[in-house]
């Protein structure tokens, strides 16, 4: 291809969503038009591992320009832990590997919904999935975020910590420490078990199910649902602390007296439709425009790879 004819070629971009159990990527023209598309596994660093990560990325990278039968002048991808030193460098090592040394942002999961939500790119992206985290910016372009710390340390809110606190629940109920729940029999169900004695196996016999102990929170919300106290709480502890985290980064960024989203993702959002509504009722504050995210995260990431070419 001749130096004119390189110019003049339709640039093209890649926008990746790298998940704790999926990972989307999304190749786009630079007018932001999708002409492929690729869906993987899990890429996260922490669970995964370089090398696991480097393997489910260039997987999804070939398989979108293969597609579209083009190469990306750009690329942008969204995972959890980018903005730690440590691993933003080892993300930036992955991608050069798999052919990608210029025109590269590495950010943060949180910001790539909060692009793809937020058309004034101010305001507050709230994620509740397996984990959970709040990740803002104001008009000044100064960042602010709560909670994001894995599930050893925070996440509070998210689906595996409201399944974990139901496990915690029902096993205290078993013992005669609290009230019993209709979530014993829904957690034996749930981890195919016969005795409550044996989900000591399913959660310390092997590497600790964080998948399945989030995915336990349907079970909460239909418990929660049908009258459970237990789980009702629990749902309402959730949205607390979900509605602490934006509410702090809002205090953070002084955004109270300015008009401001307030974009609401995740798989536990879509899944539990009754914690969804109450974060959005707790988070209204005046000036707050609170919707849920419509689009992929991953056009997030193809809007900030988009601004990443050259002009």
């Amino acid at each position: 291809m001749s130096p004119l004819d390189q110019r003049n070629r339709m640039k093209h971009v890649l926008g990746i969503d790298a998940g704790g159990s999926k990972t989307r990527a999304l190749l786009a023209d630079s007018s932001g038009r999708v002409v492929a598309s690729a869906t993987g596994g899990g890429a996260n660093l922490r669970t995964h591992g370089e090398l696991e990560v480097e393997k489910v990325l260039h997987a999804l990278v070939e398989e979108a320009e293969a597609a579209a039968n083009v190469r990306a002048d750009a690329l942008a991808v969204g995972i959890a832990g980018a903005d730690r030193p440590d691993d933003h460098a080892i993300l930036r090592t992955i991608l050069r590997r798999i052919g990608f040394k210029e025109r590269v942002v590495v950010t943060n999961d949180a910001r790539i919904v909060f692009v793809a939500g937020s058309p004034l790119r101010i305001g507050v992206a709230l994620v509740c999935g397996t984990g959970s985290i709040a990740w803002g910016q104001n008009g000044r372009g100064e960042i602010a975020r709560a909670g994001g710390w894995g599930w050893h340390l925070g996440d509070e809110g998210s689906g595996f910590w409201i399944g974990e606190r139901a496990l915690r629940a029902v096993m205290r109920g078993g013992d005669g420490r609290g009230p019993r729940t209709t979530l014993e029999a829904a957690a034996l169900a749930h981890f195919r078990l016969t005795r409550l004695e044996e989900i000591v196996r399913s959660v310390y016999d092997r590497e600790y199910p964080r998948q399945d102990v989030a995915r336990f929170a349907v079970a909460v919300a239909d418990a929660a649902a049908a009258g459970d106290i237990v789980a009702s709480e629990i749902l309402r502890e959730a949205a607390r602390e979900l509605a602490l985290a934006a509410s702090s980064v809002v205090e953070a960024l002084k955004l109270r007296s300015a008009p401001y989203d307030v974009i609401l993702s995740g798989g536990t959002f879509r899944a539990l439709p009754r914690l969804r509504e109450e974060v959005s009722r707790a988070v209204s504050f005046p000036g707050a425009r609170v919707v849920p995210l419509e689009e992929e995260p991953a056009m997030g990431a193809v809007r900030l790879a988009i601004e990443a070419l050259p002009s």
